[in-house]
């Protein structure tokens, strides 16, 4: 029993170690490139990182505890919230009039456990794929702390903890991005828990009352004061790959667990995959993918099954028989371009 004991608290302790924040490597990580590439990172709150961040707030410590770190906490705690919030008004207004005459606007959007070298690769691959005009069509590479890791038994441990800063970077950073956007088709290709993010910014999630307790108290970020998605009249298609999400993220925050949340109507489609092999989705053994925040969305058909009684835009393709969950397996899969075509997206030869 006592050997038992001191092996669960080795394991735990050895899980917390070596746990790292998705920062960026640049010391401007919200910029622009030419010709056509925008770059948009955001803390484990949705706040984006200013230039020369690293000067003014330092890097987050190497466990990824949720309270140890937040743009906002340490502006709060220094004085320069006004200095932070001013970053941001500047850059999204930037941002608006980059895509002012564009025509389409794709938005990359990577998962969890993904350190930015692996992001770059990706999101680079998807780029040389799709066909683009740098004129008419602008990409968003889209970065969100989703944590990171090479120790194989944090894995769990980091799954936990970034599923509210997938909520929150979806909210409070994609949302504010998407409301810059008006009149334009805009393509979010998401992988694993980056579809909570896009989600999230285009339907209210939901937050226990503990969670926006201590938020506010300890990250001086009011979730209840978050900006509703505005109806630009975009026409938005969602390409969800690995979907890392169940059946309660489409639940009504306002009306209770009975009832579904409204998604904008500028949302034409949401065209997920479905893979009853990949081994994350199923957490390993299948029945656990419901549970622990469900990840069964794109494991199995029965939550597809159910959302599309309630909403009309869903699709699906069935990559079933490929066991990775990497984001680099499922871009290379030739259903990935089945996938971009079935939504009018062209391929570069």
């Amino acid at each position: 029993m006592i050997s038992n004991l001191r092996y669960l608290i080795i394991l735990v302790f050895i899980s917390s170690c070596g746990i790292m924040h998705n920062v960026p490597l640049s010391q401007k990580p919200n910029s622009f490139d030419k010709p056509n590439i925008s770059n948009s990172f955001v803390d484990q709150n949705g706040n984006f990182y200013p230039d020369n961040w690293r000067k003014t707030y330092g890097s987050p410590p190497s466990n990824g505890k949720r309270d140890a770190y937040s743009l906002m906490k340490i502006a709060a705690d220094k004085g320069i919230t006004d200095e932070l919030t001013g970053f941001e008004v500047k850059k999204l207004r930037e941002f608006k009039e980059r895509v002012k005459t564009k025509k389409r606007v794709f938005v990359f959007v990577h998962g969890f456990n993904a350190n930015n070298e692996e992001v770059n690769e990706s999101y680079g691959y998807i780029q040389k794929l799709i066909k683009v005009n740098a004129k008419d069509d602008e990409i968003v590479r889209f970065y969100w702390d989703g944590l990171w890791t090479s120790n194989p038994f944090a894995g769990a441990k980091i799954w936990f903890t970034a599923t509210s800063f997938s909520q929150m970077a979806g909210e409070f950073g994609l949302r504010r991005v998407l409301n810059t956007i008006s009149n334009k088709d805009v393509y979010i290709i998401s992988h694993s828990r980056g579809a909570s993010v896009v989600l999230s910014a285009l339907a209210e999630p939901h937050f226990n009352e503990k969670f926006v307790k201590d938020i506010k108290e300890i990250h001086n970020v009011d979730v209840e004061n978050a900006k509703e998605l505005l109806e630009n009249k975009n026409r938005i298609t969602c390409i969800m790959l690995a979907p890392a999400i169940g059946l309660a993220d489409f639940k009504s925050q306002e009306a209770g667990n009975d009832s579904f949340c409204t998604i904008s109507p500028q949302v034409k489609k949401m065209h997920i995959t479905i893979n009853n092999t990949d081994k994350m989705l199923k957490k390993f053994f299948g029945f656990f993918a419901d549970k622990f925040n469900p990840t069964d969305l794109g494991y199995k058909d029965n939550v597809y099954n159910e959302l599309v009684k309630q909403y009309t835009c869903f699709d699906k393709t069935d990559f079933s028989g490929m066991e990775s969950h990497a984001f680099n397996s499922y871009i290379r899969s030739p259903k990935f371009k089945t996938m971009l075509k079935a939504n009018g997206i062209a391929l570069a030869k």
